[in-house]
C-alpha cells in the first residue's frame, strides 16, 4: 500500500478547503424592514487621513448620525467598527435607498475616549479641512458606494462646541452623546441554522427607543462576535431591539423599570437550513478553465442525505459517474458511506461509531484489502469566543491493518478549527493554524463523517498557514476568496493553489455551489 503520511496531507489539504480573516471581516449587516432586502443600497465611508494619525494596532469605532431631509426629526445612529486594511473605513453598511446628510462623526477607541472627529461647517475647526459636515450620501445604484470623509485628532483641550457639536458628545464610554446613568447591557445574539447553532457572528443590531413625548431615536449598531455591551439611554421609556440576518429576524421589546446594568439580554431566531444540491469544480491554469467534477446530491423526504454522485471528465471530455456513495443511518446519524465505482462496484466503505453525545468516536474505513482505523477523544479547552465550550480532537489512526500509527489534533472554537496538527509514523508533520470567515459552511449541514472531522467546522477558512517537516506536498491552497448570497451561504469560491518550493502560483480551483 502505498505511504499513507501522504494520504494523510493529501486529505488535510483536502478537506481544510471546505470546513474551514485575512486581516479585517466585512461584516453582514442589514438594516430596515429584514423582510425587504430590494430597496437597500450599500455604502461605507472612508477616512482619506486617519491612517496617518493612529496606530492601526488599536481598535477604533465610529459613530455615525445620518439624517434624511425628508424625515430630519428622526436621525439614524449607526454604530461601526473603523477596519485598517488598505485604506481606513467602515465595513460595507445598508441603508434604505435615498438621499440622506452624514451630520455627525466621531471616533472612539476602545476604552470610549473621542480620538477623531469631523467639524461641522461654520465651526471654529471646520476650516482645517476641505469637506466639512453635513456631507451628501445619496444612495441610489445597486453598486457599492464610497463617501470620503477627512477627520481631524481631538486634543485634550478640544471641545464638542469647536467642531459644531453639543456639550457632552465627547467622552470617555462608548456611546458618550449619552449621559452617564445611561445602563449598560449586555447583547448575546444566536442563529440557528437548521439544527446548527451559530453564537459567534457579527451582527447589527437595531435599537429604538421612545421618550416620554413619544420621540423615536433610531440607533443602529455593528456587533462584532460574541456577547457585546452597549449603552441604553436613560432618557427613554421603552426600547425596540431587533436582529437581523441570514433571512432570520428577532426582536425583544423592553421596558426602561425592566433594565439593569449588566443585564444580558439573549436575541434568538432560526431558520431553515439550505440543502446543496451540486458542487461543481474547474481548474484554471493560465487563464485556460478545465471542468473537472461535479456532485451532486440527493435526500430523503425527512431531509436525510441519500446519496452523493460524483461526475467527472474522461480525457475526450465526455462525462462519467466517477463515485456514487449510499448513505445509512443509525438513531439519525450516519453510520455507513458505501462508494461505488465507475463500474457500479463497491470499492470503498466507511463506518463510524458515535458516543451519546452525538460526536465521532470512532472510524473504519475499508478499500479492497485495506483498512484504516480512528478513534478520537474529545477534551475541553479554554474558551476562546466567550460563549460556547472550546475544545481539541485528538485522533489516532491505524494504517495498513494496524501495522502503522499516526496522530492527528484539532483545535475547535466557536465552530472552526483553528490550529491542525498531523503527525506521520514515518516523521512527517503538517501543521496549520486557520483564519474563517462568519458565514455558513454547507457542509456542515450533511452531516458527513470523515477521516478529519470536517463535519464540526460551521464555517469557512479563508487563510491558512502552514509549516512542514519531514517531506512536503507540490501544491498547498492558501488563498480562499468566497462569494456569498443574501442567506449566508457560498455561491462561488475561488481556490489559490501555490508550488510549496518556490512559493509561486501554480493553479486555481473555481468552485460553484448550487442550492
Amino acid at each position: 500500500m502505498k505511504n499513507l503520511i501522504t494520504l494523510g496531507i493529501a486529505l488535510l489539504l483536502l478537506f481544510s478547503v471546505f470546513s474551514c480573516k485575512r486581516g479585517q471581516i466585512e461584516p453582514d449587516i442589514s438594516i430596515s424592514d429584514p423582510s425587504d432586502t430590494t430597496i437597500q443600497r450599500n455604502f461605507k465611508l472612508v477616512f482619506d487621513n486617519l491612517s496617518e494619525q493612529w496606530n492601526a494596532s488599536k481598535s477604533l469605532t465610529a459613530y455615525v448620525t445620518v439624517e434624511n431631509p425628508k424625515t430630519p426629526e428622526m436621525q439614524i445612529k449607526l454604530t461601526v467598527p473603523v477596519l485598517f486594511e488598505n485604506q481606513c473605513s467602515t465595513p460595507v453598511v445598508k441603508l434604505p435607498k435615498g438621499a440622506y446628510k452624514i451630520q455627525r462623526l466621531i471616533i472612539n477607541d476602545d476604552s470610549g475616549a473621542t480620538q477623531f472627529a469631523t467639524p461641522i461647517a461654520g465651526s471654529s475647526k471646520a476650516g482645517q479641512i476641505a469637506k466639512p459636515l453635513s456631507v451628501a450620501l445619496v444612495l441610489e445604484e445597486k453598486a457599492d458606494k464610497e463617501v470620503r470623509l477627512e477627520v481631524l485628532a481631538v486634543g485634550s483641550t478640544d471641545t464638542p462646541e469647536s467642531f459644531g457639536y453639543p456639550a457632552g458628545t465627547f467622552g470617555k464610554k462608548t456611546g458618550s452623546d449619552e449621559p452617564a446613568m445611561d445602563k449598560r447591557v449586555i447583547i448575546r445574539p444566536h442563529i440557528k441554522v437548521g439544527d446548527v447553532m451559530y453564537e459567534y457572528i457579527p451582527v447589527q443590531l437595531i435599537v429604538k427607543s421612545w421618550d416620554a413625548k413619544g420621540e423615536m431615536d433610531y440607533k443602529i449598531h455593528y456587533l462584532a462576535a460574541g456577547p457585546q455591551e452597549i449603552y441604553l439611554s436613560a432618557k427613554a421609556v421603552r426600547f425596540h431591539l431587533s436582529v437581523s440576518k441570514w433571512g432570520a429576524y428577532a426582536e425583544r421589546d423592553l421596558l426602561q423599570s425592566e433594565v439593569k446594568e449588566h443585564d444580558v439580554y439573549d436575541l434568538g431566531a432560526s431558520v431553515t437550513a439550505r440543502k446543496l444540491k451540486s458542487v461543481a469544480e474547474a481548474k484554471i491554469v493560465g487563464g485556460t478553465t478545465t471542468p473537472q467534477t461535479k456532485t451532486d446530491y440527493e435526500y430523503f423526504v425527512n431531509g436525510e442525505l441519500m446519496q452523493r454522485r460524483v461526475w467527472g471528465k474522461k480525457a475526450d471530455q465526455s462525462t462519467y459517474l466517477m463515485q456514487k456513495d449510499i448513505f445509512h443511518y443509525t438513531s439519525g446519524n450516519i453510520s455507513t458511506i458505501e462508494s461505488y465505482d465507475e463500474s457500479n462496484q463497491l470499492h470503498k466503505k466507511l463506518t463510524a461509531r458515535y458516543d451519546d453525545k452525538g460526536r465521532v468516536v470512532a472510524l473504519e474505513e475499508t478499500t479492497g484489502a485495506d483498512r484504516i482505523s480512528v478513534t478520537a477523544g474529545y477534551f475541553p479547552l479554554d474558551t476562546y469566543s466567550g460563549t460556547e465550550q472550546a475544545y481539541r480532537i485528538d485522533a489516532q489512526y491505524q494504517l495498513e491493518n494496524g501495522k502503522y500509527t499516526d496522530y492527528y489534533a484539532k483545535t475547535m472554537s466557536a465552530g472552526r478549527a483553528i490550529h491542525e496538527v498531523y503527525v506521520s509514523h514515518n516523521g512527517g508533520r503538517e501543521e496549520s493554524f486557520n483564519d474563517f470567515d462568519s458565514s455558513i459552511n454547507p457542509y456542515v449541514h450533511l452531516k458527513i463523517p470523515d477521516l478529519l472531522f470536517n463535519q464540526y467546522t460551521r464555517h469557512n477558512m479563508v487563510f491558512p498557514r502552514k509549516q512542514y517537516s519531514g517531506g512536503r506536498p507540490l501544491h498547498e491552497a492558501y488563498d480562499f476568496k468566497y462569494t456569498y448570497d443574501e442567506h449566508g451561504y457560498p455561491k462561488e469560491l475561488l481556490t489559490k493553489y501555490r508550488s510549496t518550493q518556490t512559493r509561486l502560483d501554480t493553479y486555481m480551483i473555481r468552485t460553484v455551489f448550487v442550492y
